[in-house]
């Protein structure tokens, strides 16, 4: 059997992702295991209903099912992501590491803080004679940070220079919360450092644009310098002067001490590597030749992104249109079948939306969606594989991925999506082979698209439900179950004039309960019911359920039907005779119940009219209701 390694990770950090898990990728090819992602969008600005909804994915694997679990460390910081896995995998004790953060009692892969970020400042100190520093940190509690911040203050320390406790900010690792911070803070400078030191390139590129649009140059008038060399720094201009961490040997290193581990390997708590500090054009220094290489591909995709980013959001409008134009769940699964036949570009060939049995139970009651945790089934509402549109069906939530082969050849990299609206679960998305559309935020506004959309799909459904029952309720008759006199005129009066229009043979029945009035006057109108409903089930029993049966009146039914869908009229009749006796006898009721039944042929070609053919079998009825009563009275 094929292993299997859990990984957890938040997804903003989508550079990081895609070399992170390309490298995890390539490293479990080589020892032919399954790579499970389990991904969430938690944030510092999104809402505590959402970072609910947002964290249930964490209990969507059995743990037991895995052979190792691999945590994204440096990612899992906002909701306290880091002390739950922690828990579940200590409670299993299955081999773990992390990457990137050190956590108790689990090993530990990761590039230290300190030393790329000591020769970044003393290359900014020694280099371009700084001494005036502003620091712009992540969260004030997280310890990257903190680390990063005390290396800074170390090598100034050194030259002599202190840092200003007034100039530094929290900017929780936020390209947006850094934009909407700046410019309070450049009103209330008397003049610019020399530099802004960041805890991360992406509050880097924030500070760089905020100066800019305060009529600052970069690095002219300040430097800006920053810390994991992303790709979209070498992008950005001018190219981002950082510290680089090596996340492509990290995440193999760490793949390798995990199977170590899984083969009963020694544990070893932190092995720590060194980060390294790479110059830039925004700390004062020329371009690279490798960063001018990006540079030109970045000239291009500025060309090239927006056209993407518009046929994308095409497609959203697509998902969007395609989920809010159901009746039913049959009619949702047809829908996303021919959406994503129509394009699948952006998940590629492989993919599944499962969900929760709450999920589907809320379409039909009241219940309220599930919070926390998932059914031990899913309802697999969409499915491609291999391109594929496969049938609606079910996958236990232990197997996680529909049609999964743990016998095949390849290493396949699944990503598992929370689908929530607000705090309440939908179910997951799951996508095989497909982790490039993490990037550029593709995937959280696909997922988001995808909830929304399954949010309106169940609202419609329940409203299409409720308005058939609506329906249903003011054409059925309520103590006995057959059509009304609403449900006559809506139902059994097109049905037959749908027969004649269809030139086919139709029967018109009238059946009637002898001495109702002696029944209810002697006995009560309960037993007055009691028999209008054994009535009404002898011939609902009786009759070809294609047939229409309706209450006329008290105790009169009409009943309309295809001719030959009864080969004897007669032994219908014998039929629900013989049935409401056998329920007078069983439920020992203390009257004779009886009714008289008349009927007529309308023929395909009949030239009479509907309210003729009704008159006529009424006679029929009443000749019979005659002779039943000549009977008893000479009994």
């Amino acid at each position: 059997m094929k292993k299997k390694i859990a990984v957890f990770t938040n997804g903003w950090n989508d550079e990081y992702l895609d070399f992170v898990l390309e490298g995890i990728k390539n490293a479990a090819s080589q020892y032919h295991i399954d790579v499970f992602v389990f991904l969430d969008y938690t944030s510092y600005d999104k809402s505590n209903e959402n970072l609910v909804g947002e964290l249930n994915i964490l209990n969507l694997p059995d743990l037991t099912e895995f052979d190792g679990v691999l945590l994204l460390g440096n990612t899992l910081y906002v909701s306290g992501e880091i002390d739950i896995l922690r828990e579940k995998i200590l409670e299993v004790g299955i081999p773990a590491v992390c990457l990137e953060a050190l956590i108790d009692d689990i090993d530990c892969i990761r590039t230290e803080n300190i030393n790329g970020m000591k020769e970044l400042t003393e290359h900014l100190i020694t280099e371009h004679g700084v001494k005036d520093i502003f620091w712009v940190g992540g969260p004030s509690d997280n310890a990257e940070s903190n680390d990063r911040y005390n290396a800074v203050v170390e090598v100034m320390e050194k030259h002599g220079l202190t840092m200003d406790p007034e100039k530094q900010v929290d900017g929780s690792w936020s390209f947006s919360i850094i934009q909407e911070l700046m410019p309070g803070i450049l009103e209330k400078m008397d003049k610019l450092p020399d530099a802004f030191v960041c805890a991360n390139d992406v509050m880097a590129m924030g500070v760089c644009l905020s100066l800019d649009h305060a009529g600052y140059k970069v690095p002219d008038d300040v430097l800006v310098t920053g810390f994991d060399n992303l790709l979209s720094g070498s992008y950005f201009s001018p190219t981002i002067a950082s510290v680089d961490r090596g996340w492509n040997e990290r995440s193999r290193q760490a793949v390798d001490h995990l199977v170590s581990l899984m083969n009963d390997g020694h544990h070893q708590a932190d092995i720590i590597y060194n980060s390294t500090f790479d110059p830039g054009e925004s700390c004062g220094c020329p371009i690279s030749p490798e960063d001018l290489i990006n540079q030109k591909e970045a000239g291009r995709r500025t060309y090239s992104l927006p056209l993407e980013r518009t046929v994308f959001d095409w497609h959203l409008l697509d998902i969007d249109e395609y989920t809010s134009q159901v009746e039913s769940i049959e009619g949702l699964h047809d829908n996303l079948n021919a959406l994503w036949t129509k394009n699948h570009t952006y998940t590629g060939d492989d993919f599944a939306i499962c969900l929760d049995q709450t999920f589907m139970d809320s379409i039909e009651d009241d219940d309220k969606l599930r919070i926390e945790g998932y059914s031990e089934k899913m309802d697999v509402v969409f499915c491609m594989v291999n391109g594929k549109c496969m049938p609606r069906g079910s996958v236990y939530t232990k197997d996680l991925v529909p049609y999964y082969n743990a016998k095949a050849d390849e290493t396949n990299l699944y990503l598992f999506i929370p689908l929530h609206i607000r705090q309440y679960c939908e179910g997951y998305l799951v996508i095989k082979n497909h982790h490039k559309i993490i990037k550029d935020f593709y995937l959280n506004s696909f997922v988001s698209h995808i909830s929304s959309g399954l949010d309106r799909a169940r609202q419609n459904i329940k409203l299409e439900n409720m308005y058939r029952r609506l329906e249903e309720i003011s054409v059925k008759d309520e103590l006995t179950g057959l059509l009304n006199r609403l449900g006559y005129e809506k139902l059994a009066i097109p049905y037959l004039e749908e027969l004649r229009e269809k030139k086919k043979k139709a029967i018109i029945l009238v059946a009637d309960i002898n001495r109702m009035k002696l029944i209810n006057d002697k006995y009560g109108h309960l037993h007055g019911d009691m028999a209008i409903k054994i009535t009404a089930h002898a011939l609902q029993k009786s009759i070809p359920k294609e047939w229409k049966a309706v209450r006329y009146g008290g105790d009169e039914y009409v009943i309309i039907g295809e001719a030959a869908l009864c080969e004897n009229i007669n032994r219908l009749k014998k039929n629900v005779i013989e049935d409401i006796a056998k329920q007078v006898s069983d439920y020992e009721l203390p009257f004779k119940l009886s009714v008289s039944i008349g009927y007529v042929n309308v023929a395909s070609d009949s030239n009479l009219s509907i309210e003729e053919c009704f008159r006529m079998a009424d006679d029929a009825m009443y000749h019979m209701k005659e002779v039943a009563h000549k009977e008893e009275a000479a009994e």
